[in-house]
């Protein structure tokens, strides 16, 4: 007796949505290396090395475009094992994702310029900061909405999408 498993529709989306963090993850984590690094020759953004910042950002990209696609797929064809894997995927991406809200929010506090003057470079840096941070909130909402709705699923094989739209309905 095979289970039927159907998955929100919305899932496609919000892989997507992760997908595309990852690619803009990935070339913020560009733009990071060339500025703090090249540019500035920087070894630190405030309290955190850079080093930490562009390991983190580098690591995290390929993590959040496999749960993104694995998301997709899942709720192509729903498999008891691609439902799972998925959940793991995506729990190891809100994992990965709160450690850099930690990671970024404090270099994004303590990053300061070495100088009292103008530089757009120290502007552009922090800005750079703030919108990997963006992402990576925005990257743990998508995960952990998909693993709340492949949770529903799992515990519930025999609901349609339709049934469990209400957290109500939930029980």
């Amino acid at each position: 007796m095979s289970e039927e498993y159907t998955l929100k529709l919305e899932t496609r989306a919000l892989g997507a949505a992760q997908i595309m963090n990852g690619m803009i993850y990935s070339m913020l984590g560009f733009l990071c290396h060339e500025l703090f690094v090249e540019e500035q020759n920087g070894k630190d953004a405030g309290y955190i090395p850079v080093i930490v910042i562009l390991t983190y950002i580098f690591l995290s990209s390929p993590i959040f475009i496999m749960s993104g696609s694995l998301s997709i797929e899942a709720q192509k064809r729903p498999t008891k094992f691609k439902l799972i894997f998925s959940m793991v995927v995506n729990i190891i991406s809100a994992c990965f994702s709160a450690l850099g809200i930690i990671i970024l929010t404090i270099a994004s506090l303590t990053y300061q310029p070495d100088t009292n003057e103008y530089v757009w470079s120290q502007l552009a840096g922090s800005m750079l900061l703030q919108y990997v941070l963006f992402t990576t909130i925005a990257e743990v909402v998508c995960a952990c909405l998909i693993i709340r709705w492949i949770g529903v699923v799992m515990h519930h094989p025999e609901r349609s999408e339709m049934s469990f739209t209400s957290p109500i309905d939930l029980r």
